[in-house]
């Protein structure tokens, strides 16, 4: 499947998904008699716009586990307890500069902009007729008024229109990432992983052990070339056609991971790993805290990716 499929597919699945709890919501609304102005349309654009968000702040965590839980954590916060804030500094007169400023602020969060212009629809009076005045009776200065027209662009207006741009720079940044684009910005060396593997560090000592089975295995690599070559035509020996049949189930060659760290040198948590294994073998990796096991074990199962080198399951680069 194409890039463009795969998310073709995911965002499109996870938006439709997303619009069943929101038409039961507009059902209820209709059943109930709940006429909130302006509130059906922020319901119908608030699924294209989070979704596209939610992938994009899920790239931040290294653990799915906890991105499910921080982004849960993250929604609730901003659609319930920032909208509070936000009204009632809009309300109090010493306060109300404060709550305008931030009214624009939280709209990086598209719950936010649901909440707030369901809210608005329903309880904004309060903030219209608190600004009726120019100054309190205590001689507090009001701010600039807040129109009653449920669509202007401080009411929900401006709320829809976060919420279409939502889904706009959501989705160029989810390309972005995908392209890897920062990649090509080599003036940073945490950036450049191209170019990740040339860079220095202590030398690394390996024992003869380890060094016999990264002979072991580069052999095999090269066995594999000279069989490939025979099936394009040129001369294949039968040792190497022999050999083809030894290659070991699960392959890692020269395996590396870096860890970026900022605009500084990248931190290498594996450097040079390689091993094989083969059917009914018992494999367990030694060493101490924070020595690169997890993250080798990771890169097996591709829930993370390899810096440089190369792993094959099989015979299938992963």
């Amino acid at each position: 499947m194409s890039l463009a499929g795969y998310w073709a597919s995911n965002l499109s699945f996870d938006i439709l998904m997303a619009y069943i709890p929101i038409l039961l919501i507009i059902m209820l609304m209709q059943v109930f008699s709940v006429a909130y102005d302006g509130a059906y349309i922020l319901f119908l654009l608030y699924p294209p716009a989070v979704v596209p968000f939610t992938y994009v702040t899920s790239f931040i965590f290294k653990s799915d586990i906890n991105a499910q839980i921080m982004t849960l954590f993250l929604h609730f916060i901003s659609g319930g307890l920032l909208v509070i804030i936000v009204f009632v500094l809009q309300y109090i007169p010493i306060t109300m500069p404060y709550g305008d400023a931030l009214r624009w602020v939280f709209c990086i969060f598209p719950s936010f902009c649901v909440t707030h212009g369901i809210l608005f629809s329903a309880s904004g009076i309060l903030i219209v007729q608190s600004r009726n005045e120019s100054t309190t009776d205590d001689g507090v200065i009001i701010p600039r008024k807040i129109p009653g027209n449920t669509w202007a662009w401080v009411n929900l207006y401006g709320d829809a229109m976060f919420l279409i741009l939502h889904c706009i720079v959501g989705i160029f940044i989810l390309t972005l990432i995908e392209f890897e684009v920062w990649k090509h910005f080599y003036w940073c060396p945490a950036t450049g992983y191209a170019s990740a593997g040339s860079l220095g560090g202590p030398e690394l000592i390996k024992d003869d052990d380890v060094i016999a089975e990264e002979r072991r295995v580069a052999r095999q690599d090269a066995d594999r070339e000279t069989f490939i070559e025979g099936r394009n035509g040129l001369a294949e020996s039968h040792h190497s056609r022999q050999d083809k049949q030894k290659q070991d189930c699960i392959r890692v060659f020269n395996f590396q991971k870096e860890y970026d760290a900022g605009c500084g040198m990248p931190v290498k948590a594996v450097r040079q790993a390689s091993f094989g294994l083969d059917y009914g073998e018992c494999f367990a990796l030694l060493g101490v805290n924070g020595a690169g096991k997890s993250t080798t074990f990771k890169s097996l199962t591709r829930e993370i990716t390899p810096t440089t080198g190369e792993i094959t399951i099989q015979g299938f680069n992963v």
